[in-house]
């Protein structure tokens, strides 16, 4: 039994005020879902990698996020969740971290991995080449607002996306857009891991119109530094998104997460199902 408290304290931010958890102990929590991330069913599943990072992040690990790999594992009612957190293994330079959670039913919802690392000055190498020029945020036309008839969470980003525009149909899956939450929050690691699911369904754009889809895993892997925190704040990143392959009901997603000077924040891999019927 988890320790009864006061009712929480308002956050700032929505995200923040819709992560509050009671933590327990060996590492077990509860928390409940929001309903200004709901998604058609459930918590939209940026919500979710937000919702355990968090609560491995309040159980001190040593280090810095270098990788969050979410297994969905089916449908969350709304209500209180139960969940559980806890350290698989320790090295002088890394951690292992496995989190959990179940909705009101007592139905599992979601398990992730996240590995934490001490970092220190190394060679840089790497080939990924800076992101190709892109129209100013204020020159990109914000997504209309669908009140109730979208997905609640629509309404706690302000997207801007101008390559594959969403529900129109598109040559190809790709996509570029600024996102930032609607109030301003500064990005942080809880953050980010919710805006690498950000992007408009690939379906969507393939289509021009609504589909079936449920992402399947999620992976983030964080490149994001100090400076580059910083530079971001509550302002706009660039997120870039693709699919490489789909066929026979599942695909893959693909997404770069950028400052506006081109600094890498986190890449990101998904398998997704899709329900896009041939014509």
């Amino acid at each position: 039994m988890l320790p009864t408290t006061g009712a929480p304290t308002r956050a700032r931010y929505e995200l923040d005020n819709s992560l509050q958890l009671t933590l327990g102990e060996n590492g077990a929590w509860q928390g409940a879902t929001s309903p200004g991330y709901g998604n058609r069913v459930g918590p939209y599943g940026g919500w979710i990698a937000a919702l355990l990072m968090k609560a491995i992040l309040e159980q001190g690990p040593q280090g810095e996020p270098l990788s969050l790999t979410v297994t969905f594992l089916g449908g969350c009612a709304d209500g209180a969740l139960n969940g559980s957190t806890r350290l698989l293994r320790r090295s002088r330079t890394n951690e292992h971290w496995t989190a959990e959670f179940s909705d009101c039913s007592g139905a599992a919802v979601a398990h992730a991995v996240a590995t934490f690392g001490l970092r220190r000055p190394t060679v840089p190498m790497g080939s990924m080449k800076p992101p190709a020029p892109a129209p100013r945020p204020e020159e990109v036309p914000g997504r209309p607002s669908f009140g109730d008839r979208g997905p609640a969470f629509f309404n706690r980003y302000d997207a801007r996306q101008f390559v594959g525009l969403p529900f129109k149909k598109n040559p190809t899956a790709e996509s570029r857009a600024w996102i930032r939450d609607a109030d301003g929050r500064p990005l942080d690691w809880i953050s980010l891991a919710a805006h690498a699911d950000a992007p408009v369904p690939r379906a969507f754009l393939v289509s021009g119109k609504p589909s079936g889809i449920a992402t399947m895993t999620m992976s983030v892997y964080f490149h994001a530094t100090p400076e580059a925190f910083a530079e971001a704040g509550g302002d706009f990143i660039l997120v870039e998104s693709d699919c490489r392959a789909g066929h026979d009901g599942f695909h893959d997603q693909t997404a770069l997460l950028w400052t506006a000077s081109g600094k890498l924040l986190a890449t990101s891999e998904q398998v997704v199902w899709y329900n896009l019927k041939p014509e």
